[in-house]
């Protein structure tokens, strides 16, 4: 999978007649069956070395995995199919061509384990292989392949029925060793066309506006633009659906609106005007379904609990877009019907739909002044087309997310060595032979007492300035500890995801050297580690290598312009006429929130934030994390500072007036809109501040800045998740969706920012397992709290 291969689009197979309208249900008995069938060769398959112990199975021309945590990594071939909208009774033939077994010296590699993107948790995730796979004696997964049906809109914007199948062409048997492929596959779907369609052949309206009364005088000037640039528009307030629509509470009435509106107007998008009442204070969570006492337009909380450290619940704007589910029917987020919508805790889980079936993007606007400024915002944006000068230029703001240093574990076995002083040297060198500065440990043998043995992580005392050159820094032994009579074993506390390679190990006379070796410049990710041991006469008594040491800096990756694990970064996806900044703490153009600041005030048209987050700051760190996370911190963008200011109210000096970019930030509870001045302060369990107050989250402030800032910012309302290592952008959650943002923008020319905000959950569902036990739960939170707080049917770089 460290190939370079290019993106393949997924098969979309079209049928012909669905367009068929009917008002009535027909009765499912008299309706004809009708199949699809396709026959699918596989690809050639290779088998290539990851490192010393693992493998990796590759298949010609396709970079898509599975990829559950823990368990082999292993190619599948994804086909989505569309059928007729209200098409039921879905089943699946797969007939299976020659099959082919061999032998492989190594186990297959397995997945990473997921770690969250928040400013402040640090709880280890060590890397770990699944017993119950890697020592069975049986095929892995236990079948060939297997498929989803759900229901949404295709590229031309028609309501259809997908049936997605993943086809798993090798599979892997570890306890012989061995791996089964085949050549060929048939897939034969068959299913009833109820010629179900209660969408009108033309559309009435665009785009539907909900909002408060109070706020509809404000509203009309955008809806004049909206209908004025072709884009029809009309205003339905939330009192007026509260009168008409039924539902068990108001989020659910709304949806039913949403639902009518479709149906009966053919709209496309949804503007939710409204957030929270007040910034001081308010009930930002009813119970635990609903935000809607103190709301001018109430959200939907979501119940999925990934575990400990984790949200109890976070805002889903996604469950307004998600109207239909397979049949044709209404989706509720509640298919257990026991009251609590979007459940999974455990054994209790809601089968979801989750395709949307319509743009939303929401104005979380506070008060009347918000909703002025917004309106301003879009119609200028949109009023008149960007100038080249500054629309064509991306920024991307990253650093290095998680501390992937791989365990390097080098034994040095003291048992015949003479009691006296020793010297650890440690070098590292990158693929260019740029040597680094040697590392140099002091420590003394002595078996008359007990053993002394520490951690400590001084690499952040190397250097200052960015790039620089390769560096090896021991972490175990440390300067002055004592080899004695005693066994010690622990994990540091203070090393970030110690457990995975700061292990402080002294057991029956043999130190375990562990460290860290890293090349702090753009891309760094490979360098030799060359560690030896001199005695007091300066005489080598012992000597080690770990050659090809990867380290990778996972946010930089995800932001830049080379591929990884067959999937670009952001840049690699955008037209080459964009000017490409690249403000990246391993190439020192990002040392603190000024960089940030001037950078923006120049004016963009896309921005992309790729780090560690809360819903009052954004940050990231330095390249191999040097002294662990509270050395290596940088800040990137902060709402409120009342330690380091003035500015108190740093976003406030971003100076790019009329030059507002789209932004998307990776990072946890950023996009938060339910946070106030008093939630905060009192340090409410998961407003996420610690005690400092705000009275908005990152993203709306941002995004609601008169005149600055951004025209929309596309965030996660709760904790973020990322992949440490090669897997940062293929192995999906916030890398895999915000990169597939800007390759729907730059790669398939998506100009409305809602739709490929929606193509973009579209395609992860398409893409990843959301029924994984183990998985699917991180999958579905990530594009649940992927939110657009924007435009929806915003035309990105204005009409011309």
């Amino acid at each position: 999978m460290r190939k370079s291969i290019p993106w393949i689009t997924i098969c979309i197979i079209f049928l012909s007649g669905f367009g068929a309208i009917a008002t009535n249900m027909p009765n499912i008995e008299d309706v004809a069956i009708k199949d699809i069938h396709q026959i699918v060769s596989i690809p050639h398959h290779s088998i290539e070395y990851y490192d010393d112990s693992y493998l990796e199975v590759e298949l010609d021309g396709v970079n898509t995995y599975m990829m559950s945590m823990t368990q082999p990594i292993l190619p599948k071939i994804i086909r989505t199919f569309e059928l007729p909208f209200g098409a039921q009774d879905i089943t699946i033939d797969f007939t299976l061509g020659p099959t082919i077994i061999e032998t492989i010296r190594h186990e297959i590699r397995p997945a990473s384990i997921p770690r969250p993107l928040n400013d402040a948790i640090t709880k280890s995730h060590s890397f770990k292989k699944d017993p119950g796979v890697y020592d069975q004696n049986g095929f892995f997964p236990d079948n060939w392949y297997s498929y989803r049906t759900g229901c949404g809109i295709n590229e031309d914007f028609q309501h259809v029925t997908f049936v997605t199948v993943d086809i798993y062409p090798v599979r892997y048997n570890p306890g012989e060793s061995t791996i089964l492929s085949i050549q060929s596959a048939e897939i034969n779907i068959k299913y009833k066309d109820t010629n179900i369609q209660p969408f009108p052949l033309t559309n009435q309206y665009d785009m539907v506006v909900i909002a408060p009364s109070s706020f509809s005088d404000i509203l009309q000037p955008l809806i004049d633009h909206k209908n004025s640039v072709g884009v029809g528009t009309y205003l339905k307030t939330t009192e007026a659906i509260y009168e008409e629509y039924m539902g068990v509470d108001r989020p659910e009435q709304i949806k039913h609106f949403i639902k009518v509106a479709i149906e009966d107007s053919g709209i496309r998008y949804v503007l939710l005007v409204g957030g929270m009442d007040s910034m001081i204070a308010g009930v930002s969570r009813d119970d635990k379904n609903q935000g809607s006492m103190d709301w001018h337009v109430p959200v939907r909380y979501s119940n999925l609990y990934a575990g400990e450290g984790d949200d109890p619940g976070y805002i889903s704007d996604l469950y307004y877009a998600d109207i239909y589910k397979t049949g044709g029917e209404f989706e509720n987020w509640d298919s257990d019907e026991n009251g609590v919508f979007a459940e999974w805790d455990g054994p209790r889980k809601d089968t979801l739909d989750l395709y949307p079936d319509i743009f939303v993007g929401r104005l979380a606007c506070r008060n009347e002044n918000e909703v002025t400024d917004m309106v301003q915002k879009i119609i200028n944006y949109e009023s008149t087309p960007a100038d080249d000068s500054w629309f064509k230029r991306i920024i991307t703001i990253a650093g290095d997310a998680f501390q992937d240093q791989p365990d390097l574990n080098i034994i040095w076995d003291t048992t015949t060595l003479p009691n006296g002083e020793y010297t650890i040297h440690a070098q590292s060198k990158n693929p260019t032979n740029v040597l680094g500065p040697i590392d140099l440990v002091n420590v003394t043998i002595d078996r008359s007492v007990e053993s002394s043995v520490t951690f400590i992580e001084n690499d952040h005392l190397k250097t200052d300035i960015y790039p620089f050159i390769p560096i090896a820094e021991i972490t175990s032994p440390s300067e002055g500890d004592i080899l004695g009579n005693t066994d010690i074993n622990f994990v540091p506390p203070e090393a970030y995801d110690g457990e995975s390679w700061a292990r402080v190990e002294y057991i029956d006379n043999a130190m375990h050297i562990r460290g860290k070796s890293y090349d702090p410049q753009p891309y760094g990710d490979k360098t030799d580690l060359h560690l030896w041991v001199t005695n007091d006469n300066d005489d080598t008594i012992f000597e080690a290598w770990r050659n090809d040491t990867m380290m990778y800096y996972e946010d930089e990756w995800t932001t830049g312009e080379r591929v990884l694990d067959g999937r670009g970064g952001t840049l690699y996806y955008m037209p080459e006429d964009f000017e490409k900044i690249l403000l990246w703490t391993s190439n020192g153009n990002w040392a603190g929130q000024s960089d940030v600041i001037d950078a923006m005030s120049q004016g963009s048209g896309f921005v992309h934030f790729f780090g560690h987050a809360s819903p009052r700051t954004w940050g990231d760190q330095y390249p191999g994390i040097p002294g662990g996370r509270r050395e290596a911190s940088v800040t990137g963008l902060i709402t409120f500072d009342p330690f380091t200011g003035p500015p108190f109210f740093p976003m406030s000096k971003i100076e790019n007036k009329d030059k507002l970019p789209v932004v998307v930030a990776g990072g946890c509870h950023n996009g938060q809109f339910n946070v106030t001045i008093l939630s905060t302060l009192l340090n409410r369990p998961y407003m996420w501040t610690y005690g400092i107050p705000i009275p908005e989250c990152w993203s709306w402030w941002l995004t609601r800045l008169p005149d600055t800032g951004s025209i929309a910012t596309i965030s996660n309302t709760g904790m973020g998740y990322g992949l440490p290592g090669i897997e940062c952008i293929s192995g999906g959650l916030n890398g895999w969706l915000d990169t597939e943002f800007f390759r729907l923008y730059g790669q398939e020319g998506k100009e409305i920012l809602g739709e490929a905000y929606a193509t973009s959950i579209h395609n992860y569902i398409d893409t990843f397992d959301m029924e994984d036990p183990d998985d699917g739960i991180g999958h579905v939170k990530a594009i649940q709290e992927w939110t657009l707080l924007g435009d929806p049917s915003l035309k990105i770089g204005g009409y011309s």
